[in-house]
């Protein structure tokens, strides 16, 4: 027994917290190896579920027996199919929508593109195409183009669009605007494509003289007049209501005269 109680009590205490602090560091110890079994069980499920879920997903139940292509009129169901990459016989999981989208976009037709999986075994491609709203002769070859210009192909045949003559092409490439030699010729002939549209007419070709234009309707059925009134007589809805009156008597030739506001008077041929 030593004389200093004082020191006895140290050292006691001192041996205490020695001793706690080795339980300590134990259960630590404990515990990660606990956490680190935890991890290792977790880790093992994970991978059985995706190995499970890989196997799953390329049984015969999910492969691709069906491709649905909509909205689709200028390009084929079968060119867009082709250009997709999808084959039957695949796997549905196996089919990437935004790799498939980037895929059938390379086709200047079309605008937009959406692929839905339809599961267990379908697959569906939405598409909108581009509005072919004109066509200008350029040789021998057709330059076919959209609302704004853009050429989107260049053909030897002649396709459901607007033919536009009197003007002459300077420049065209696939993919940028085409360019014509006439000063100002491009902005009037994208106006009066988009207004007959937007107003629900068509014109299977429209030859433009100077201030002056010539649209028909069909071979021996045209307008007729100065640029600026037919556009006027376009976005009132007159020319329409003549158009259509003509339509109902099964009109098919002659000339719709278009003058000063908005009058339309028609000289039959």
């Amino acid at each position: 027994m030593t004389d200093n109680p004082v020191a006895e009590k140290e050292t006691t205490e001192t041996e205490q917290n020695v001793e706690h602090a080795g339980e300590q560091e134990h259960e630590k110890k404990h515990k990660r190896k606990h956490r680190k079994k935890h991890y290792l069980l977790r880790a093992v499920i994970v991978l059985l579920v995706v190995a499970a879920a890989v196997v799953c997903a390329h049984l015969d139940y999910f492969n691709v027996n069906g491709i649905a292509v909509i909205g689709n009129e200028e390009v084929g169901d079968e060119e867009i199919i082709k250009l997709s990459g999808i084959k039957t016989g695949g796997s549905v999981f196996d089919v990437h929508p935004l790799l498939v989208q980037h895929k059938i976009k390379k086709n200047l037709y079309i605008e937009s593109v959406n692929v839905n999986r339809k599961l267990p075994d379908k697959v569906e491609i939405i598409v909108k195409e581009r509005s072919l709203l004109a066509q200008f002769k350029m040789g021998e070859k057709f330059v076919i183009t959209d609302s704004e210009g853009m050429v989107l192909d260049i053909s030897k045949e002649e396709h459901m669009a607007t033919l536009i003559e009197g003007v002459t092409v300077k420049n065209a490439e696939k993919k940028e605007t085409i360019e014509l030699k006439e000063t100002g010729a491009l902005d009037r002939v994208l106006e009066m494509i988009n207004k007959t549209d937007e107003n629900d007419l068509f014109f299977k070709r429209i030859v433009f003289k100077g201030s002056k234009a010539e649209a028909y309707i069909y071979d021996e059925l045209k307008v007729a007049g100065k640029y600026d009134n037919i556009m006027s007589a376009i976005q009132s809805g007159t020319l329409k209501k003549v158009i259509y009156d003509l339509y109902q008597k099964d009109v098919e030739k002659g000339t719709i005269n278009v003058y000063n506001n908005d009058y339309c008077f028609f000289t039959p041929k």
